[in-house]
Formats: structure tokens, C-alpha cells, sequence
């Protein structure tokens, strides 16, 4: 099929064929200075005898072959179109191409590679760098290689070899010349670091319960091909953890308390890294001891030596009184009240199945055994042992004497301190700004009163206590009060942490109370939470005494 056009007085002939450019090479970037060929085919005219024209950026070029050759050069960047026509018919031709663009990189930028391809090399491996230039695969080239800005000697080839050590630590770079001058040199390459591992564990201090475990993971960043070792320091050496205990990831578990660091191996080179940092793992352990401040003469006491959370442990107990050991190892310590006996007391506890986790020892415990009933009497107005910061309360020391001193003993969690004495005539107003807990009694030359718990709180809800301990077959009624001084109904209480019973009213009343009901006790109300409060019993043969309640936290070594 043919279209005949009249131009001027002349009849052509455009013949339908459409010329295609191709180029060789064909690498889709050519750098300044490498030989192309640019080559005009007429798809389905290979048998007919063309004549060439070629055009750069719309300009005529010379040349009239169906080969275009050129050496790549800024210049002679731009759209190259080409046609032909019958060598045998002059007025008749294809159309142009379509336009071929020709764009050359000013320079060419070698890039380094490296085997074994891990993203990082380390001490004592064999690792081969490669110098490769892009799009200049064909030509001869002579090479140049730097580490940390000074140059290698006698290293002049595409392959530098080398074992890794401290001495090859550093940054490497290349570049390349052609050895014909053909190309100009390339630039240096971007930098390539052969480094020693940096194995990292987590730091800090992790503190978790007594029966707990947290993860501990060491890793060398980027590179795999690693096994890992741990270690936790004992008193004297690191000790190397049991492999079994070490998971494929580098991952492990710990239970227990103390200072942790890891290393790793390179499996395929058996290169061994630093040591990580190190990581602290505490455990914590409540102790709870229940003791007799003051205590009569004769009286029972025992004093409980309680690991909070650590329930399921078997341990083993040991006591001190006035720095001295004493035979008692079982978590109950009891005794009769004599001057003897009057001291300072300590406890601690050890895993029987692990000599080395322990806890630390209690903080020093005064138990003083007075001979003769306290002379004066302390009340408390409002009756009870809970109460808010937003209310008052009046303290009111009885007894011979017409001036007190005012106690105030704090048992905030593990604070134990003497606050200054307060002077009083007869009663005094406090007002309580803070939340605390405190034991409170009054002395007055050789006279005292008996003491008081009191702990004040922000908000929640408390529970309404007796203050006192309440005589045997009398009736106390429990109750759980909110800031607003309103009684909330569908309440929940518990007796040493175990739900005893879902009273609507809100309150609790033990008609007859026994010693059984000796203990302590909370509310729970819409998912608030009062303190604990010990009730204590009196029986009729007992003097007055008074128990505190106190809560310390220690580190598992």
C-alpha cells in the first residue's frame, strides 16, 4: 500500500515501512568516552537496498549509512531520528523513526562488592573486595584502592584478598583508569567498611517478681551466622551459662537475680566478639513481718517472716536478734515476752534449691517487753483506723500527767523513722495533708499509753475499723465509707486477701468475735480498693498491746 503526495512539482512515494533504532551496547547507562553504535532498521525491507539518513536534535548528520558509530561524549547527547530511501527509486521513502535518545554519564562510579556477602566482615575471615565498574565491563581497566585515605600498595587489580584483623579495620575505597587511555577515570567508589562486631544486650536494670523471668537478647546488628554464650557474675569469676538454656536467636530466659552480659561466635570462622555491656536483673520480694512494737511480759509473740510472691518457693528462713544467729530457720519465729528477749530483730530467705538466690536481710525490728500495763491511754476521735487527708482527727492522751509527748512512728511502706514529739496538754487536732501510716502513743516521764495505727489516704474508699482490738464475744461492724462520706452498697470484703463475703449494704457485722477473727482485713467497691487494717482480739486475760503492719522490699542478690 502506497500514498502518492504532490510536493512542488515532484510525485513521492512514502512507503509504510517505519525504521527502528537499535544500540549496541545495550546497557541501558553509557558513560562518557565508551564506543556505541546506533543502527537504523527497516522492519520488512531487509531485502531492499536503503539509503540512510540520520538527524540529531532535528539537524542533518553526514552520515548515509544504515550504521551510526560514535565515542559517547556530552556533545553528542540528544534524539536521534533516522529514514531511508530506495537506492533504486530516489522518490521513494519511509517516514522518520521515532526519536532514540542518546545520554551520556559524564563519569562512571565503581562499586565495591565483597564475598562472602554478609553485611559486615569481622577478625579472622577470608573476604575478597571487588572493584566494579558499571557499564564499563569491556574495557581495560587499571585500578586504585584506598583504606581510610592511604593507598594501598601494589594493589593495582580488580580483586583485592585479605584476611580481616584489627590492622584491616577501617574504610575502603576504588576507583579506575583505562589502561588505554580510551575513558577517563571513574570517580572513588562510596566507602566500604570492614568492622569488628558490636554484640549488643539490652541494658539497664529489669526488676521482676520472685517466680518470675524476663527475655534477655543478644545480637550482632545486620549479620547473621552467629551462636551466643551468657554469662552471670557470681562473686569471685563470670560464669558461663548452660547452652541448653540459650535459644537458636540469641534469646534466653532468666529467673534469676544479678548482673548479665553475652558474646557471640561467628559459626562459619569461629571469630569470637567483645563482650556486650551488662544487664541487671533484680528480683523483688515482699517481706511482711508481723510484730509486737511493745509487747507485756509473758506475753506470746510471734513475728512471720513473709516472702510476698514467692508463694510456690520452698525457702528456707533464717533470724537474727541483736546481730546474733539464732537456731530458728522456719518462717514463724515465736517466743514468750521476757527482757531477755527484748531486741532488735532481723530475717532473711534462701531457695532451698539455689543457695545463691537469697534475699537481703529485713530491716533492723525493735521489740521492747514492758513489765508493768500501760498507765495512760491514748483515743482516737473518730473511732477508727482509716481515715482521708480532707479530714481531721483529735488525738487525746489520759493518764496523772498534765503534759505529753506525742509519738508519731512512720510505717510508710520500707520508711521507718521517729517523727519530732508534739507537746500536748491534753488533746491535739491533726490535720492530714499527706497520705501516711503511722504508730502514735504518748509518754509522759515513766508513764505511757498504749498505741494507735493510723494511716490516712487521698482517695478510693477506706474501711472502718476499730482501733482497738475488740474483747472476745463482743459484736464490730465493718463498713466501707467513700470520700463523700457515703456507704456504697454491692460491696466486697476481704480477710488476709480472701474474699469473705458480698454484703449489699456495704457493711459487715461479726456478732460475737473470736480469735479466729484476728487478722486483716479490706473492702472492695466498683473496683476500688481500701488499705488492709489489722482487727486484733483481746482476750480477757491479756493486757493491752498494740500491732503494726509493716511492708519492706528487697533485692534478690
Amino acid at each position: 500500500m502506497c500514498v502518492f503526495v504532490f510536493v512542488s512539482s515532484y510525485l513521492v512515494e512514502t512507503v509504510t515501512n517505519k525504521p527502528v533504532i537499535t544500540r549496541q551496547p545495550s546497557w541501558s547507562q553509557i558513560f562518557q568516552g565508551e564506543k556505541i553504535t546506533l543502527t537504523c532498521e527497516v522492519q520488512g525491507g531487509e531485502k531492499t537496498d536503503w539509503r540512510y539518513y540520520w538527524r540529531r536534535n532535528s539537524q542533518s548528520l553526514p552520515e548515509d549509512e544504515k550504521l551510526l558509530q560514535c565515542t559517547a561524549s556530552e556533545s553528542l547527547n540528544g534524539e536521534y531520528e533516522c529514514m531511508a530511501t530506495r537506492r533504486d527509486d530516489f522518490y521513494s521513502s519511509t517516514t522518520w523513526s521515532e526519536a532514540f535518545t542518546v545520554s551520556a554519564s559524564l563519569t562512571n562510579k565503581p562499586v565495591i562488592t565483597r564475598q562472602p556477602s554478609w553485611s559486615q566482615i569481622f577478625q579472622g575471615e577470608k573476604i575478597t573486595l571487588t572493584c566494579e565498574v558499571q557499564g564499563g565491563e569491556k574495557t581495560d581497566w587499571r585500578y586504585y584502592w584506598l583504606k581510610d585515605s592511604h593507598q594501598l600498595p601494589g594493589e593495582n587489580e580488580k580483586l583485592v584478598q585479605l584476611t580481616a584483623s584489627e590492622s584491616f579495620n577501617g574504610k575502603y575505597y576504588c576507583m579506575a583508569t583505562s589502561r588505554d587511555d580510551s575513558y577517563p577515570s571513574t570517580t572513588w567508589s562510596e566507602a566500604f567498611t570492614v568492622s569488628k562486631p558490636r554484640v549488643t544486650l539490652p541494658p539497664g536494670t529489669t526488676t521482676i517478681s520472685v517466680g518470675g523471668s524476663v527475655s534477655l537478647s543478644c545480637s550482632v546488628r545486620d549479620s547473621d551466622g552467629w551462636k551466643y554464650e551468657f554469662y552471670r557474675k557470681s562473686l569471685t569469676r563470670w560464669e558461663k551459662l548452660v547452652e541448653t538454656n540459650v535459644g537458636d536467636n540469641g534469646v534466653i530466659q532468666v529467673s534469676k537475680g544479678g548482673i548479665y552480659r553475652c558474646r557471640g561466635e561467628r559459626e562459619t570462622s569461629g571469630y569470637v566478639s567483645d563482650m556486650s555491656g551488662e544487664a541487671t536483673i533484680l528480683i523483688t520480694c515482699d517481706i511482711e513481718i508481723l510484730m509486737k512494737l511493745m509487747c507485756l511480759f509473758g506475753e506470746k509473740i510471734t513475728l512471720t517472716c513473709e516472702v510476698q510472691g514467692g508463694e510456690k518457693t520452698d525457702w528456707k528462713y533464717y533470724w537474727w536478734r541483736n546481730s546474733k544467729s539464732l537456731p530458728d530457720n522456719e518462717k514463724l519465729l515465736q517466743f514468750t515476752a521476757s527482757e531477755s528477749l527484748s531486741g532488735e530483730y532481723e530475717c532473711m530467705a534462701r531457695r532451698k534449691v539455689d543457695f545463691y538466690s537469697s534475699t537481703t536481710w529485713s530491716e533492723v525490728f525493735t521489740v521492747s517487753v514492758l513489765r508493768v500495763h500501760p498507765s495512760a491511754s491514748l483515743t482516737v476521735n473518730p473511732d477508727r483506723v482509716q481515715h482521708f487527708t480532707s479530714e481531721s482527727l483529735s488525738l487525746t492522751c489520759e493518764g496523772s500527767s498534765s503534759q505529753w509527748r506525742l509519738i508519731q512512728f512512720l510505717t510508710d511502706d520500707s520508711l521507718l523513722s521517729f517523727l519530732p514529739p508534739a507537746t500536748i496538754r491534753r488533746s491535739t487536732y491533726i490535720k492530714n495533708e499527706a497520705p501516711r501510716k503511722a504508730v502514735y502513743w504518748c509518754e509522759s516521764g515513766t508513764e505511757f499509753s498504749n498505741a494507735v495505727n493510723i494511716s490516712t489516704h487521698s482517695d478510693g474508699v477506706i474501711l472502718v475499723s476499730p482501733v482497738y482490738p475488740v474483747p472476745v464475744g463482743e459484736s464490730v461492724t465493718l463498713l466501707c465509707v467513700m470520700k463523700t462520706g457515703n456507704i456504697p452498697s454491692d460491696v466486697f470484703f476481704y480477710k488476709n486477701n480472701k474474699l469473705i463475703g458480698n454484703e449489699r449494704r456495704g457493711e459487715m457485722k461479726i456478732s460475737a468475735v473470736s480469735e479466729s477473727d484476728e487478722g486483716f482485713y479490706k473492702c472492695q467497691y466498683n473496683g476500688r480498693e481500701s488499705a488492709q487494717s489489722w482487727m486484733a482480739v483481746k482476750c480477757k486475760t491479756k493486757g493491752k498491746s498494740f500491732i503494726s503492719y509493716v511492708s519492706l522490699i528487697f533485692f534478690q542478690t
